[in-house]
């Protein structure tokens, strides 16, 4: 059995205390310890999301483990980390668990934590955090004008014809359905967006590499889905009888290369070129 301690940060639900505190436990195990009355506040044992003021103590017991965010560079202005799947990059409304709220416990109170980038909950990978609002500018600038490269690697459903192209479409976001539309042509909110792509391996189930060209919300996951070849283990824009038949229970998608241009101003990350293997 584990145990994780927690001094409240500031009044609210007890969930969200525990998920801000601790944003590498999985929100499902959190949910599991509350059930089973394995928290205590200030040395009492509950289970409902009772309310907690800043400065309460918190202790979880759980036998699941802190998923790792290994970090691959880090300076005084910036970290380059390997997202797990699953964790959110922001904050959101429901759950203060996040690789930013993670940033900011490791780097400490004197660091100005920013996300410049972000990857959905379920795909894993590399980003790069700022420190300062220095190097916020300047990554915030660098991937504004292209000095940033990205480069994923999927698995989807069916081989690709051909095995290697370059896809251009128009995306439109519907807030309400909390998804994008892809067309093949102008709309008048569509975005332009190009993504480039190049067959590993093929068969029933093919292995991508995609390079980002524009970087729009979901946009690998919309165009891929939109040309026949959903990500696997998409549950918005995919097959999720063929990812039941594949036995597959989570997104098939990793930023696995992160590259920055000589020209960068940033000494430590300028001509940098970071890379990792997917985990499938």
């Amino acid at each position: 059995m584990n145990r994780y301690t927690v001094t409240v940060a500031r009044d609210g639900p007890l969930l969200r205390a525990l998920s801000l505190g601790l944003p590498l436990l999985a929100p499902s195990a959190i949910r599991a310890a509350l059930k089973r009355r394995d928290v205590l506040v200030n040395g009492q044992r509950l289970s409902g999301n009772v309310q907690v003021r800043a400065g309460d103590s918190l202790v979880l017991y759980t036998t699941a483990m802190m998923r790792e965010v290994p970090v691959l560079y880090e300076d005084a202005h910036c970290l380059v980390v390997n997202k797990p799947a699953g964790l959110n990059a922001d904050e959101n409304s429901r759950s203060g668990a996040s690789l930013l709220a993670w940033a900011r416990a490791y780097a400490g109170p004197g660091d100005n934590l920013a996300l410049v980038h972000r990857l959905d909950n379920q795909t894993s990978g590399l980003m790069v955090l700022a420190r300062t609002a220095e190097a916020q500018r300047a990554l915030e600038e660098a991937f504004r004008t292209g000095q940033v490269h990205k480069q994923y690697i999927c698995l989807v459903r069916g081989s690709p014809q051909p095995s290697a192209s370059v896809l251009t479409a128009w995306h439109t976001k519907d807030a309400q359905a909390a998804r994008v539309r892809v067309t093949n042509h102008k709309t008048p909110q569509g975005k332009r967006i190009v993504t480039e792509y190049a067959t590993l391996a093929g068969g029933p189930v093919s292995r991508l590499l995609v390079t980002l060209v524009t970087g729009r919300t979901h946009q690998i996951r919309a165009q891929l889905s939109a040309i026949g070849h959903p990500v696997l283990g998409d549950e918005v824009y995919g097959d999720r009888a063929f990812n039941r038949g594949q036995g597959v229970r989570s997104l098939k998608l990793c930023a696995t290369r992160l590259g920055f241009d000589g020209s960068l101003g940033l000494p430590g990350l300028a001509g940098r070129h970071f890379m990792i293997e997917p985990p499938f």
